[in-house]
């Protein structure tokens, strides 16, 4: 069952992505939420036994491999006159979280003993990502039940945002800050410049394109074991970001017209995979104070984020990007970009992701013992 699994993962973004060029979806209907609602099904209808580590691995080794190919058409010099927008909404973000973990704890205190370690550990998960969570919960020594239902809340909400963001997000933020103005390809130029190739020559490239991913991804798999003794999330995705970046500045390399079509393919695969992996009975059974609390952080955070961008001016792609980025981490900044047909703002949120990483596990342990000391 396992081979089936496999074969289901990569045939399925491959078929959409065919679909795709021949016009056989609706504009609306994006391959990205066809292959996370195909996971849904695999993992909540018993249509086929799944390998949950399988699942686990093919999401965990398909984004930092498609990290570089993403990034080999990437316009460093346009990206660095924008940074300064992103970095601000970054910062936004941060402050937008420090704000409502407070007021959540303040709410909830007398329901959930301990709520300052929680409290730590949202600020950590919405600053970077689950590694911050983990490695907060950690450092607290925060008990696994505690962590666990904290976690299915986690993927519970992050979904119900992550369906906003690949639907209407773009259109409704469009109403209320400025669109994001572009002098570059958009992707849907992209595939069509991409088109152009011949069968043999679209082979070839993508053969290429993997390859050097893989060279890149081996590279940043040692260097983290020669640094950590071990493969640490960080070591890795900042390396095949910073190597990626790099290799974007070899013409050869950039002329690649299918590098990102290819990253965005092994892009779908991971969202199958990680659908796959959500049951969503138990994660509803899972509701209590720490779903609640979660609930009021999370969503707070994103709407004093709204807020405060609309006083900085800062336009819609941007927003999204780093608010991804500081929400869910780097992984899931490729599939969003696709949603917003916006390619030009991958490294951006992959910086500010990473940004993320490594100041989710500071800012949430000093926030955390700022709500010890004052609750």
């Amino acid at each position: 069952m396992q081979f089936f699994q496999i074969i289901l993962f990569l045939l399925f973004p491959g078929i959409l992505i065919w679909m795709g060029t021949k016009k056989m979806l609706p504009s609306w209907l994006s391959p990205v939420i066809l292959c996370y609602a195909l996971g849904l099904v695999l993992a909540n209808v018993s249509l086929l036994p799944l390998d949950t580590k399988l699942s686990l691995t093919v999401s965990e080794a398909a984004v930092p491999l498609s990290i570089p190919l993403l990034l080999f058409s990437t316009d460093i010099i346009r990206w660095w006159k924008r940074a300064k927008k992103a970095v601000i909404s970054f910062a936004l973000c941060v402050v937008a979280i420090s704000i409502s973990v407070p007021v959540g704890a303040y709410i909830f205190k007398e329901q959930l003993p301990d709520i300052w370690k929680i409290g730590a550990m949202l600020i950590g998960v919405y600053t970077g990502g689950t590694p911050n969570m983990s490695a907060i919960g950690l450092s607290l020594e925060v008990p696994e039940a505690t962590f666990i239902v904290l976690n299915a809340s986690d993927m519970v909400l992050g979904g119900v945002y992550l369906l906003f963001l690949m639907t209407i997000a773009q259109r409704f933020l469009n109403r209320f800050l400025p669109a994001y103005s572009s002098n570059g390809k958009g992707l849907d130029e992209a595939e069509v410049e991409a088109s152009n190739l011949t069968l043999s020559e679209s082979i070839k490239q993508i053969a290429i394109c993997i390859g050097l991913g893989a060279l890149i991804l081996a590279i940043s798999i040692g260097l983290s074991f020669l640094i950590a003794g071990k493969i640490t999330t960080i070591i890795v995705m900042l390396t095949v970001t910073s190597l990626g970046i790099l290799a974007s500045f070899n013409r050869k390399i950039k002329e690649l017209s299918l590098s990102y079509q290819t990253g965005e393919y092994l892009l779908l695969i991971f969202c199958v995979a990680l659908g796959s992996l959500v049951d969503i009975h138990e994660l509803l059974n899972n509701a209590s104070s720490i779903f609640w609390y979660a609930s009021l952080a999370m969503f707070g955070a994103i709407g004093i984020h709204f807020l405060l961008a609309r006083f900085f001016k800062i336009d819609t792609d941007t927003v999204l990007i780093t608010s991804v980025a500081a929400i869910y981490g780097p992984a899931f900044v490729g599939p969003i970009a696709k949603v917003l047909n916006n390619k030009e703002i991958i490294l951006t949120g992959l910086t500010t992701g990473l940004i993320g990483y490594a100041l989710g596990n500071y800012w949430g342990l000093f926030m955390g013992y700022l709500l010890r000391l004052f609750l």
